[in-house]
């Protein structure tokens, strides 16, 4: 229902407009009448409300102070000023004050009912702007923190998330067009590329325009909770990336199969860390391995496929892109490239994606080289690390090692390595931790002993707090001997 605050010190101008505005404006209205502008901002204040007409001359509080109060609120309304004074001054402090129209009395019904209309359309634009930044925010930051404020929309009666590939023939503009924006949210906007949120009645409608339009879509399972939306999005990705190991592909619809989704990334995760090793030892050849063995899935299923594919993006944009800020940040060609790997949908195969990432880690290489030339006291304390990790070593080791001052050491490392050092030799710790685990043939104190940890208490707490569980239920489920 849209609520309309008619503000005038005149019962028979409230009463007209209120005629005029149920008789024409072909919407479900309620319509609340005001006597002066502190009975209008009370009113205000304390309900919804989506547009204010107001006369300027009032009793207690006139026009110009209630526009100049209800500017300030956080959720106003749109605003519509009447006014018997044709005075440009009551005019400036309308427009100054957001106001949309601007109407002199007597009341042209026609001219009132056309910026009512506009209003309407106005306020309802803001809102939905404002939803999807809201929806957009759960989706970055996960969590439940602004959910309330958003459970009385329609579409969570029952909803899912669509990412589509808009083929480069078609104008992008055009396909946002032929949306409803009433049954269907923007998450995502790029070229090429939409992230939708929408209404589940609305998706039959979706997957015939995709098809009709020559598009490719990927469409996640549906939920009626909108705690699930960050889930969702990452199902619809997921599904659209499916593209790159179908034959079929513009003018396709792939939805998200929960029973065929992969469970456990562990492997991926370790091949990734296996890669950074190589990265921070800036072996070429073993680089270049590693990065080849991150990109290849065994999986027949295209499905699995996707999701692992996207899981190694995810982890590319959220880690390495971060872990060297000062090349990352500062290098157009270094730049550019993951621009390129981040837009994965954007690109026409998995082929082209991989050549993307190759390019960005073979240039990465070549300046981490050739920074070694003015730092190879980082390269080589890594090298330390790699072979002592299972001993009682320190930073303080390590720059004696590399013949360092203990402070100059530690700025220059966080530098250049994207960490502090404590950080990296226990994220180090952990993976040799987990990699033992996985041989299934040692105990869990042993696993603290061998991987470097002196308190076997501290592993298991440690161990906890970085895989969410601990070390035992770790080697229950990764054991190469564990039953499945």
């Amino acid at each position: 229902m849209i609520t309309i605050v008619v503000a005038d010190d005149e019962k028979l101008i409230r009463a007209g407009i209120k005629k005029i505005l149920m008789d024409n404006v072909s919407a479900d209205l309620n319509v609340i009448e005001a006597k002066n502008g502190k009975e209008a901002l009370d009113y205000i204040k304390e309900n919804s409300t989506d547009v204010l007409i107001t006369d300027i001359k009032m009793p207690v509080m006139d026009g110009v102070e209630l526009m100049e109060n209800v500017r300030e609120l956080p959720r106003k309304p749109a605003m519509i000023v009447l006014s018997g004074f044709d005075d440009f001054n009551y005019a400036k402090v309308a427009i100054s004050s957001g106001v949309l129209a601007y109407i002199l009395k007597p009341v042209d019904s026609k001219e009132l009912c056309t910026a009512v209309n506009s209003a309407l359309n106005s306020a309802k634009k803001i809102e939905k702007s404002q939803t999807e930044l809201k929806l957009k925010s759960l989706i970055i930051e996960g969590g439940s923190r602004g959910i309330d404020e958003l459970k009385d929309i329609n579409m969570f009666h029952g909803f899912c998330c669509v990412t589509v590939k808009i083929p480069s023939g078609m104008n992008d503009e055009n396909f946002y067009s032929i949306l409803d924006p009433n049954l269907c949210y923007v998450l995502e906007k790029k070229k090429h590329l939409a992230g939708l949120v929408i209404q589940k009645d609305y998706l039959e409608e979706i997957i015939s325009l995709v098809k009709k339009n020559g598009c490719t879509a990927g469409i996640s399972t549906c939920s009626d909770n909108v705690v699930d939306l960050r889930k969702l999005y990452h199902q619809s990705c997921s599904s659209v990336l499916r593209f790159f190991f179908e034959d079929e592909q513009f003018g396709s619809v792939f939805t998200y199969d929960a029973e065929s989704s992969v469970s456990d990334f562990s492997e991926i995760d370790l091949r990734y860390e296996k890669f950074i090793a190589a990265l921070d030892l800036l072996s070429e050849n073993e680089i270049k391995k590693a990065m080849s063995n991150l990109l290849e899935f065994d999986y027949a299923d295209s499905g699995k496929k996707a999701e692992s594919v996207l899981y190694v993006h995810d982890k590319l944009v959220s880690n390495l892109f971060k872990r060297y800020p000062k090349f990352h940040d500062n290098d157009t060609y270094l730049y550019l490239k993951s621009l390129m790997i981040e837009n994965i949908v954007q690109v026409d195969s998995y082929d082209e994606w991989k050549h993307y990432i190759g390019d960005y880690v073979i240039y990465l290489t070549q300046l981490l080289i050739k920074q070694q030339g003015k730092y190879p006291y980082i390269t080589k304390a890594i090298s330390y690390v790699n072979r002592h990790y299972s001993e009682n070593i320190t930073m303080a080791t390590v720059a004696n090692y590399v013949s360092m001052n203990y402070t100059w050491f530690s700025e220059k490392f966080k530098e250049q390595v994207g960490t502090n050092f404590n950080d990296y030799l226990k994220k180090f710790r952990m993976e040799q931790a987990k990699r033992l685990l996985e041989m299934g043939t040692y105990k869990v104190y042993e696993v603290a002993n061998k991987s470097g940890f002196r308190d076997v208490k501290h592993f298991m707490k440690t161990f906890r707090e970085l895989n969410g569980m601990s070390a035992g239920e770790w080697a229950k489920i990764h054991s190469r001997y564990s039953e499945d």
